[in-house]
């Protein structure tokens, strides 16, 4: 007996479905098994290295420098930038042939900016999951933008909420919880419009949170810094510690993969 059309259909679906979280689950494991760690500090242990950078630029090439890779990466900040990713390809990229899309992070690169810095991150797998620390109102933002799509759920941590089934938490300082594992931590002094050093601090002491690179970031340009946002990051500063830079993940003896 010949299979119905509707049959059909249902096993392609199936099909793809299977073989897409086969990929997806793939990708996971070879990025787990190409992290690249540098020197681990805690910030009980006020021995988090520790870097500043003047904006997310800066942060973004700091990483690349230090050749992390499959890494974790919490984004502590005022507010979540969104944008649709093939905007930022130019116009004429899709006017030859072959398309010259292998390499579309070194594209973007020539024009990072805080809207992208994270999104490019991502696509030269520096980090293959991002948890985003922002106020309760820019949680409460999102979550709403997040009832559109389908992927999507809320828990007592937080929202997760993916993108090409990129991982994305988004939570808030009292909510966080930790981590398995370091993470790289980027600190911008945006976030200081709405909270105290001293309470961050003491947040990410207490969820355990353990890095290797720790980015306070002036962000410089962005208009709702001032004076006051760059005096409490240079308090969050001295909370942690100067432990000193961070360590490059290449730098001979400092490397460490985990499978």
């Amino acid at each position: 007996m010949r299979e119905s059309r509707p049959s059909r259909a249902w096993s392609v679906c199936i099909l793809v479905v299977l073989v897409t979280a086969l990929a997806l689950f793939g990708l996971d494991r070879f990025g787990r098994g190409n992290r690249v760690f540098g020197r681990v500090g805690s910030f009980t242990g006020r021995d988090v290295p520790l870097s500043e950078v003047e904006g997310p630029k800066d942060a973004y090439l700091s990483w690349r420098q230090a050749g992390y890779r499959g890494r974790t990466l919490v984004f502590i900040s005022d507010r979540w930038e969104t944008f649709v990713p093939s905007e930022l390809l130019p116009a004429d990229l899709f006017q030859v042939y072959p398309l010259q899309l292998y390499k579309p992070a070194q594209l973007l690169e020539e024009n990072i900016d805080g809207v992208t810095f994270l999104y490019i991150a991502s696509l030269n797998s520096i980090c293959r999951g991002i948890v985003a620390l922002v106020p309760q109102s820019e949680v409460d933002r999102v979550t709403e933008q997040a009832l559109k799509s389908k992927d999507y759920r809320v828990t007592e941590r937080g929202l997760y909420l993916s993108r090409e089934g990129f991982p994305r938490w988004f939570t808030t300082g009292p909510r966080f919880a930790g981590l398995p594992e370091p993470a790289l931590v980027y600190v911008g002094a945006s976030y200081f419009r709405f909270a105290e050093p001293e309470d961050l601090y003491r947040q990410l002491s207490a969820a355990g949170l353990k890095s290797d690179s720790l980015l306070l970031s002036r962000e410089a340009g962005k208009k709702e810094v001032t004076s006051r946002e760059i005096a409490k990051l240079k308090r969050f500063a001295e909370l942690v510690g100067a432990a000193g830079p961070a360590t490059p993940g290449r730098e001979p003896g400092t490397a460490v993969r985990h499978d």
